[in-house]
């Protein structure tokens, strides 16, 4: 991210840089803000797949598949950014409790070898390389996306396997609750929330 780049160009107080970092921590509040309601949406975007799936409704069931993997994509960005954030404002605390120090002791000398060695360590250019690595991901996705809907077009469609695996986990949930066995549907379907949350780790 370029808040740090742009805040170091030049000498700061800590006075200077606590609103900074008041900003970066609104910042990272509203995207963790944003994953518990891509979470939300997540849920119930299987439950329209399981009401889907039951009722046969093949149409009705591709639609919230899709709809899935685009919160699960948009849910990966939104929690690369948020991560970001939140190592910016361990950064700019740390930079504002040592600055607090300096100031105090009225170490001008130690101030100046402070923004000396911010400016030098590259911290700011690892965030701002992290940012467009997962930027030239997603271009290469949607390059690839793009490229197999135009081969999709030309063949015959087939159910992917990520797809495949996902409706057996859905068909086990229907099964349990067919049954009857309330206590087996729930689980398979925290099993399968807990699986779709570790994704976004990966």
């Amino acid at each position: 991210m370029g808040i740090l780049r742009s805040l170091f160009t030049k000498p700061l107080t800590a006075d200077e840089l606590r609103p900074q970092l008041a900003k970066v921590a609104r910042g990272r509040r509203r995207k963790m803000m944003e994953l518990r309601k891509l979470s939300r949406k997540r849920e119930k975007s299987i439950d329209g797949v399981r009401k889907a799936r039951k009722a046969g409704d093949k149409l009705a069931t591709d639609y919230h598949w899709e709809e899935l993997k685009q919160i699960q994509f948009d849910a990966a960005y939104v929690r690369k950014e948020a991560k970001i954030a939140n190592l910016e404002e361990i950064a700019l605390k740390r930079y504002v409790r040592a600055l607090e120090k300096l100031e105090k002791s009225r170490d001008t000398e130690g101030v100046k070898k402070l923004f000396a060695k911010i400016r030098s360590s590259g911290l700011e250019a690892k965030l701002a390389e992290q940012r467009i690595r997962e930027q030239d991901y997603l271009d290469e996705l949607n390059a690839i996306v793009a490229l197999a809907g135009e081969e999709l077009r030309e063949e015959e469609i087939e159910e992917d396997e990520e797809k495949v695996a996902f409706l057996a986990q859905i068909d086990q949930i229907i099964e349990a609750e067919d049954d009857g066995r309330k206590d087996e549907a729930k689980k398979h379907r925290e099993a399968l929330s807990k699986k779709l949350e570790a994704e976004l780790e990966e």
